[in-house]
């Protein structure tokens, strides 16, 4: 279980530094009546973090990744998700590059309206974020390649997805507990701008970290 968990660490990055739901939740601090709504998306977010983690596991135990030896396509699926997320990071270097000097980012629309959102949509929002999102799916999906490849026994796989999702989830519990300090607000909005303004490079310095992680498990798995 320990090696499993080092192997999975790593991963954890993905999920702590993961900008957007961050946002998502400061928005809703800052909103009337904004901690139940904070509460219902972080509960939400920890919940089906960890229902997807346990099902990619499942679903990697099931095709055989369990044991010593690692299967040639999971070593073959590594190096086609590091490709996919090189090229997810040039083609937003790009971007930015055409981007005009000094334009501020814009906010995206479903931040802006954090505040007015019901509770369906509050729980579609912190759901929708983990698997539409690159960087927390690559997070996920190297979590549960580390945790399948070990042979641990169900009760220990559920126990080391949630142990790994509470400590992916760092980012997002960060704020509510800095709303609950004095000044907890003035810091939220400063967060927030800051979060917002860099979102782009935090975003893309990500996808390419992961890129280069996944390739190199990838190419280690070939030449092994």
């Amino acid at each position: 279980m320990g090696k499993a968990f080092a192997d999975m660490l790593p991963y954890t990055l993905g999920l702590i530094v993961s900008p957007f739901p961050a946002v998502a939740v400061i928005a809703l601090l800052i909103s009337a009546n904004g901690r139940p709504k904070a509460l219902l998306f972080e509960v939400t977010w920890l919940i089906m973090s960890w229902v997807v983690l346990i099902v990619l596991i499942m679903l990697l135990g099931a095709a055989g990744v369990t044991g010593h030896a690692k299967a040639t396509w999971l070593t073959w699926l590594d190096l086609a998700i590091g490709v996919l997320l090189l090229a997810m990071a040039f083609a937003g270097i790009r971007r930015a590059a055409r981007r005009r000097q000094g334009k501020a980012p814009e906010v995206p629309r479903w931040i802006a309206a954090m505040d007015t959102m019901t509770t369906p949509k509050i729980i579609g929002v912190a759901a929708l974020l983990i698997v539409a999102n690159p960087v927390n799916l690559a997070s996920l999906a190297g979590g549960a390649i580390a945790a399948a490849h070990e042979p641990l026994t169900a009760g220990r796989q559920l126990i080391l997805a949630a142990v790994f999702v509470v400590i992916g989830s760092i980012g997002v519990l960060a704020p509510y507990a800095t709303a609950l300090t004095s000044g907890g607000d003035e810091r939220l909005q400063r967060m927030r701008g800051w979060l917002i303004q860099h979102n782009g490079a935090l975003t893309l310095l990500l996808i390419l970290v992961f890129a280069l992680l996944f390739l190199a498990k990838g190419l280690r798995g070939l030449l092994a």
